[in-house]
């Protein structure tokens, strides 16, 4: 049997599930709530990333469970939800966090890419949270956190299927959290900035580590990139007890970059 952290924890005796938990931010933040004493499951696409979240996660005592969904196909995701559900009698948070990255501007991009970002970015949010609200609304309460962007608070050059879909995943959190305030469901967004995780590969291959490290120091106060880290302590603050008169919020991790 997996042993849970010694340490309680804010999230004791609570199911978590993250989608897009097989790296970066996902993965983060499943090994945050885990560490504060939450069961966690992940659903991911990628099988080999899955299995190897799971295997990290459970050497660090955490009970850890996955299962392999495209957040963009409906029928997996209901599949994967009930057998979460199953699995855990429960589901209190919901960490709503897969997505792609795909850039270009809008005589470049293409309508099938358009439309895939905003299947996962936009639809994935929108199945994942679908399945669980009446999940949450039937054992009394619960809390979304999904993974907005402050590309979806200011245009930036070449990212226009990016920046409208999480624009869109942004607001479609604060209708949600609205619609879910008198059944004791919170709905929050994290917003992160240039943080250092896989999931930026295709924006910064274009630059060397130099270029890339100056390119960061000129638009970012703080002079670096965030960590999946830091912006999971941002999601496990939002999911918390701590965050308990905190509803359709979208919470900057930016390192002062929308200062400018």
């Amino acid at each position: 049997m997996t042993r849970q952290p010694e340490a309680a924890g804010r999230f004791a005796g609570k199911t978590v599930a993250v989608t897009g938990g097989g790296s970066g931010i996902g993965f983060a933040s499943a090994r945050r709530f885990g560490r504060e004493g939450a069961a966690v499951a992940l659903v991911e696409i990628d099988k080999p990333a899955l299995d190897a979240s799971i295997e990290a996660l459970r050497a660090d005592g955490i009970d850890a469970s996955g299962w392999q969904a495209d957040v963009a196909d409906e029928a997996q995701i209901e599949e994967a939800f009930a057998a979460i559900s199953e699995r855990f009698g429960r589901l209190d948070v919901l960490h709503a966090n897969a997505g792609v990255l795909l850039t270009a501007g809008v005589e470049a991009e293409t309508l099938d890419r358009l439309r895939r970002t905003f299947d996962v970015n936009v639809g994935g949010v929108f199945l994942a949270c679908r399945a669980v609200l009446p999940r949450m609304r039937a054992q009394g309460g619960g809390a979304i956190v999904t993974t907005g962007s402050i590309s979806g608070m200011v245009a930036e050059p070449s990212f226009l299927g990016y920046c409208t879909s999480k624009a869109a995943v942004n607001h479609m959190t604060r209708q949600i959290a609205l619609d879910y305030a008198t059944q004791n469901i919170r709905v929050n967004s994290v917003c992160p900035g240039w943080i250092d995780t896989p999931f930026n590969d295709p924006y910064n291959a274009a630059m060397t580590a130099d270029e890339l490290d100056a390119a960061v120091r000129a638009v970012v106060p703080m002079e670096r990139q965030g960590t999946a880290e830091e912006v999971a302590a941002a999601v496990a603050f939002l999911a918390s007890d701590d965050a308990s008169y905190i509803t359709g919020h979208c919470l900057v991790v930016d390192g002062g970059y929308m200062l400018r």
